[in-house]
């Protein structure tokens, strides 16, 4: 997963929040017996963050 960094190295916001998703998600999926299974991972992830952001978007600003 490649992210544009800013000039002080860091990730935009929005970006680092994905990056961190999919690390939390991808150690649920560890495991060498998913290995097979890396692209039915990727798709329930990217389910997992749209469903995410939908939610956040219903509860509106903070």
């Amino acid at each position: 997963m490649k992210h544009a960094v800013d000039q002080l190295g860091k990730l935009p916001a929005a970006e680092a929040e994905r990056a961190e998703f999919h690390a939390r998600f991808a150690r649920s999926f560890n495991d060498p017996r998913f290995d097979g299974l890396r692209d039915a991972v990727a798709a329930l992830e990217e389910l997992a963050w749209r469903q995410y952001c939908e939610q956040r978007q219903d509860r509106g600003p903070h």
